[in-house]
């Protein structure tokens, strides 16, 4: 057992020295970067830090916790497995409301991708929100003031954060402990499928809000292990080949660990199916179904909605205090409203939003405060 602690550790500080090795180098971004990027739905160099770095403290502090059996309020791994969710969902929450007031209080569209030029171009929208990820910027650049250039801190957006929000923010550590409480004391499978989401989840809450793919991943993960977590723990004895043999015995369910590889599979298999099939009535296999199913609806109403908004007739651009030197007539103006405080340009449709608004960047950086883009969903197809 001592020898699989040890290795837990070990396989921790690895991760660690390497998300440092990433953070001052550069010749592994070409390798990790398309590695990670499905995963990160948009990987750079900060979230590929951050994730091997949290992967790494993960895999240590929660061994750690069932080393020492540190238990402060005498919770369940379970308890601290919804409690985790709930504040997840809630800072997602926390984030969704942010942008909607950031843009009530700008007297912007609420269905547009905002952007804050100065001091350092900074976007969110409440689809892939950076509320969350600005106020962690803001904390490290007071104590990390020369950052890297490949990674960007998004602490431009933190002044118009509400105190309150940044007060809130201090559950993004509390999420970090019970996550790592309601992995301990876990079969070796959930608990890696548990490392690697969580990475994830966290990295995503923070850095894409509610919305994006690696929050999704984590909160699925949640409810996989709240509800099928006795579906998937048959798949630990086979990662546990090498262990101690008494302890794989008792853990495989008093099933030898001098078997083949291929009767151990036919062994996890055959209990997977005693498991799935125990129970005959709707309410088994609704449990069975019910993570999958969430997805599901979530992904539906997350992509209905996304394209029912899409504005296809034009790109409306919001431009915020602009200077006098702005000229957009290489994007096809169709019109544009001169106010006191901002000039609103509809532009060619034919663009692909995320084309445009990265050329839009370049058009615009230093020459007003923030401007807005429209969503067109239909413009990547």
């Amino acid at each position: 057992m001592e020898r699989n602690i040890d290795n837990y550790y070990l396989a921790g500080f690895v991760l660690i020295i390497f998300a440092c090795l990433i953070y001052f180098t550069s010749f592994l971004d070409i390798i990790i970067r398309p590695i990670l990027q499905p995963f990160l739905m948009g990987s750079s160099k900060g979230k590929d830090v951050l994730y091997f770095g949290i992967f790494g403290l993960f895999l240590i502090f929660s061994r750690f916790g069932e080393k020492h059996n540190i238990n402060w309020f005498n919770k369940s791994n379970d308890f601290y497995l919804k409690l985790s969710f709930v504040i997840m969902i809630f800072l997602g929450s926390v984030g969704i409301l942010t942008e909607i007031y950031i843009r009530l209080s700008m007297n912007l569209p609420l269905d547009t991708t905002l952007v804050i030029v100065e001091p350092k171009m900074t976007s969110t929208s409440i689809l892939h929100s950076h509320v969350l990820k600005s106020i962690f910027g803001a904390i490290v650049v007071m104590f990390i003031p020369n950052i890297p250039s490949g990674i960007h801190v998004g602490n431009s957006l933190a002044p118009y954060i509400p105190d309150i929000v940044k007060a809130i923010f201090i559950l993004v550590p509390v999420l970090f402990i019970t996550m790592i409480k309601s992995m301990e004391n876990r079969t070796i499978f959930p608990k890696l499928l548990m490392i690697a989401l969580f990475s994830l989840g966290i990295i995503g809450i923070m850095d894409g809000g509610l919305f994006s793919t690696p929050a999704v991943a984590g909160w699925y993960c949640m409810l996989i292990i709240m509800y099928n977590e006795y579906l998937i723990d048959h798949i630990s004895p086979l990662l546990s080949r090498n262990t101690d043999k008494e302890s794989l015995k008792r853990e495989n369910n008093g099933i030898d660990s001098g078997k083949s590889l291929f009767e151990t599979i036919k062994h996890d298999l055959s209990l997977f199916k005693a498991e799935f099939f125990s129970g005959r009535k709707v309410k088994h296999y609704f449990k069975i179904m019910l993570p999958h199913l969430i997805l599901f609806i979530f992904l539906v109403l997350r992509f209905s909605f996304i394209f029912a908004i899409a504005n296809t007739a034009y790109y409306e651009v919001n431009i915020l205090e602009p200077e006098d030197s702005i000229d957009l007539n290489n994007y096809g103006v169709i019109s544009v409203v001169h106010s006191t405080d901002r000039d609103i340009y509809r532009l060619n449709p034919d663009y692909n939003e995320m084309v445009l608004l990265n050329s839009l960047d370049r058009s615009l950086n230093q020459k007003c405060r923030a401007y807005t883009i429209s969503w067109n969903a239909y413009s990547y197809l």
